[in-house]
């Protein structure tokens, strides 16, 4: 893994300056503006990142080794912060190794896969099928009736979706940590205004959506490796 690899290359030598943050989602810059000098240097460092990485909903973590620094948004949320003057990424190795029991629903036009993982392990998972028509580039009647069949497609996609989204994650009521949601941003914005099932997880889905291109089977065996991958960004100190 390249993240663990930085973070044994990075180790500060004996008598070189070392630092770390941990932040929680929502608390920057809160929590580093009240922690003295340290703090300030950190808010000089993160202030170029772009703001969507700053307001992650997972937060950040942040690795100084002499003039070198990795700030990392980890794939699962963080639930403390903390600042201190050494190098400390026990915290982020942590959500790292934890299985996390997370459940995944992956959607495009004419396929869906719906699947429960426990840390690698694949435990649960429903791939189907429904047929989308393309688009219709022709006008009048014609585009208005084949607007209306391919319309009804979608829906019956979503049902069927939802249907499996109920069936698989209620066998694992109350032991979801965290749901993820993968697929073409318009479709899933659409499915998540007619699946009530998606209702019920609002408070453990997560913003990160994946860039799955197909959601077929053999892409859940794959899948691990994108649910625990963490977005990283060097820099000079």
């Amino acid at each position: 893994m390249r993240l663990e690899r930085l973070l044994v290359e990075m180790v500060p030598l004996p008598g070189q300056p070392a630092s770390s943050i941990y932040l929680r989602p929502g608390d920057y810059p809160g929590f580093l503006e009240a922690q003295g000098p340290e703090g300030r240097r950190w808010l000089d460092r993160l202030e170029p990142l772009d703001k969507g990485v700053l307001r992650s909903d997972t937060g950040i973590v942040g690795l100084r080794s002499g003039d070198q620094g990795l700030v990392v948004v980890p794939p699962f949320p963080l639930t403390a912060s903390g600042l201190s003057e050494d190098w400390d990424p026990a915290g982020l190795r942590a959500i790292l190794n934890n299985d996390y029991t997370v459940g995944v629903v992956l959607l495009r036009l004419g396929r869906f896969s719906v699947a429960v993982y426990r840390g690698g392990r694949l435990l649960s998972s429903k791939t189907d099928a429904r047929y989308v028509k393309s688009r219709h580039s022709a006008g009048g009647t014609s585009q208005l009736r084949f607007q209306r069949v391919r319309e009804g497609q979608i829906r019956r996609l979503y049902d069927k979706t939802c249907e499996a989204v109920g069936k698989q994650f209620g066998d694992f009521q109350g032991e979801l940590d965290y749901l993820l949601l993968g697929g073409e941003q318009l479709t899933l914005n659409g499915f998540r205004k007619v699946c009530p099932y998606l209702e019920r997880y609002r408070d453990i889905t997560l913003a990160r959506r994946l860039n799955v291109r197909d959601p077929k089977r053999d892409t859940l065996d794959r899948l691990p490796d994108v649910l625990w991958e963490s977005r990283v960004y060097r820099m000079q100190w």
